[in-house]
């Protein structure tokens, strides 16, 4: 029974590094992007105004670069243009 038991537990710890190999051998060859999602980000310029989707556009902080919700963010019109900020010290050193 002990020999079966670690004939199973062998056989895991070589299925598992075999697909780790597998894995690897995909990365290399589509630029390390197999599996993984890329981000995407959303700006106000390039997306329609609607309702649902306002909720989830994103415009970058010029201070920190910090990517904040337009919805949540703290705005200032600068040059005609509305500029959003993370929080009131980031606005506060871009007026600065």
């Amino acid at each position: 029974m002990l020999y079966f038991l670690a004939r199973v537990i062998l056989f895991v710890i070589a299925f598992s590094a075999l697909r780790s190999v597998v894995t690897m051998i995909q990365r290399a060859f589509t630029g390390g992007a197999a599996g993984r999602t890329q981000p995407t980000v959303r700006n106000a310029q390039s997306a329609p105004q609607n309702g649902s989707q306002a909720a989830t556009m994103l415009q970058q902080d010029p201070v920190c670069g910090t990517y904040v919700a337009i919805d949540t963010s703290l705005k200032r019109l600068i040059g005609g243009r509305v500029v959003h900020f993370c929080s009131p010290e980031c606005r506060d050193k871009f007026s600065a």
